[in-house]
């Protein structure tokens, strides 16, 4: 009998589901062991994350798959099931995993916060770069110091969104006929909207990216952004400095920033040639330029998912999300240019635009790892984010989400977290990252990581311990 899972999204985005872990043994998952609860008795108890809202509705869809495939095992013996058949539905017999939105920054601070390694705390997400104010506030807690990781278990494109109905254009510039409109956009214009450069929809820029869009209004643009401290954010002005070109000192970055590697994505530039990403909210890195401009505030939403609906609800804005609330709330996305520019092919040296796909997607992220330097594990340094890679066919906003991982549990400083608990999230993990990623599990609007990632960061879940031990040898 297949159990189905039951699960509820609380206001805060927190997403819950009871597991009951008994006795997991095999070739690709680690060992889980029912005596080893915070207890000493049956495996009960947390395990559960905060953080980045970009990965939410994947995460989503994994705890209600990894729950729904998995037949109910025997709670009251220690008879073993095969796979990862371990779960039940009850609180109070198992383990609930769970995990609550809240924004990339919060899941940082978090993660070395007073609730560090419990069972409320087991794990964090984040789309952004760990700054080194970030490690070093991390690296001075006694029981964690460098024993953490940080690997992608998420990623997926990020569309530019807007609310224009009505939006016409000529199907030929010779023609009179009109059809619906996808506006085109690139990285000077949204710099320039953002910034305040760029207040009307019919500005003279807007108009000469979109020649056959006949209606675009004389309207403001009202302008949405992120109010926490957001990764989605940190994706989304990393693609704005390394595709902005000329426009970057109109989006306060550095200019003349030219190289790919990995050193020019660091939170303290040796140059003013570095350039420096932020999750800082829009309408407070903005407001300075915004002001001397006479364009009015940004307004902000927290998480993707509360940006959404406003865009939804709101004609004249524009906005960012990850993909899956695009077309989650059927909103209108923008087809940005590529780095190429121009097409290829038959259509060679037409002007390039890109909606977000998943194909967009995998080609950023593949054309991303194939570049020396851009490593998107890398404990001891920054992380890169694949976004304004090279080819015609890649989209130019794709980021990863990764998870901040603790890798030595202690059960002197960790009295609500089992042995049993730190098994289960690995579990969980190694099966998210592997079965995880096929077509049948991966959520709209996200795509499955690169093998080598993939195999990289497994390799990372094989040296998380429990008092100084590998829980999965």
């Amino acid at each position: 009998m297949k159990l189905k899972s039951r699960f509820k999204v609380a206001v805060t985005a927190a997403l819950t589901l009871s597991v009951m872990l008994s006795g997991v043994a095999s070739a690709t998952a680690p060992t889980i062991d029912v005596n080893a609860g915070p207890s000493g008795g049956d495996t009960e108890g947390k395990i559960e994350g905060s953080g980045a809202t970009f990965p939410w509705e994947q995460y989503k869809s994994w705890f209600t798959s990894f729950t729904d495939e998995n037949p109910l095992c025997n709670t009251s013996s220690s008879d073993s099931c095969t796979g990862y058949d371990f779960f039940h539905t009850s609180d109070t017999d198992g383990l609930i995993l769970g995990y609550s939105g809240g924004g990339s920054g919060a899941g940082e601070s978090n993660f070395y916060g007073a609730n560090r390694m419990t069972a409320t705390q087991m794990f964090s997400g984040t789309d952004g770069v760990l700054s080194t104010a970030t490690r070093n506030a991390i690296e001075a807690v006694a029981n964690i110091g460098t024993n953490y990781t940080v690997i992608p278990a998420a990623a997926g494109p990020i569309a530019v969104v807007y609310n224009l109905p009505g939006l016409k254009q000529k199907i030929s510039s010779t023609s009179t006929r009109t059809t619906a409109a996808t506006l085109r956009l690139n990285a000077e214009v949204i710099c320039g909207i953002y910034s305040g450069q760029i207040k009307k929809w019919n500005n003279t820029k807007i108009k000469a990216l979109n020649p056959l869009v006949t209606n675009l209004p004389s309207s403001d643009i009202k302008v949405v952004g992120r109010s926490d401290s957001s990764g989605t954010t940190f994706i989304f002005t990393s693609y704005l400095g390394k595709a902005a070109a000329a426009a970057q000192n109109q989006c306060g970055m550095h200019s003349n920033f030219t190289s790919n590697t990995e050193a020019n994505f660091n939170d303290s530039p040796s140059s003013a040639t570095d350039f420096v990403p932020t999750k800082t909210q829009p309408g407070t890195y903005f407001a300075a330029m915004r002001t001397a401009l006479g364009a009015s505030a940004i307004v902000g939403k927290s998480g993707n998912g509360g940006i959404a609906p406003y865009v939804k609800a709101t004609t004249g804005t524009i906005s960012y999300v990850e993909s899956s609330y695009a077309t989650k709330y059927s909103l209108s996305t923008a087809a940005l240019e590529t780095k190429s520019k121009f097409t290829s092919g038959t259509n060679k040296n037409k002007f390039n635009y890109l909606k977000p796909t998943a194909a967009g997607a995998v080609a950023a992220l593949t054309a991303h790892a194939a570049v020396a330097g851009q490593d998107p594990i890398n404990p001891t340094t920054s992380y890169v984010q694949p976004v304004f890679a090279t080819g015609t066919s890649s989209y130019p906003i794709v980021g990863y989400s990764w998870l901040i991982l603790y890798t030595d549990f202690k059960s002197a400083t960790s009295a609500t977290v089992g042995k049993g608990q730190v098994q289960g999230l690995v579990a969980f993990l190694n099966w998210a990252l592997t079965s995880g990623q096929t077509s049948t599990y991966l959520a709209p609007g996200f795509v499955s990581l690169p093998s080598s990632v993939r195999t990289t960061a497994i390799a990372q879940l094989k040296t998380i311990k429990w008092d100084g031990t590998a829980v999965w040898p």
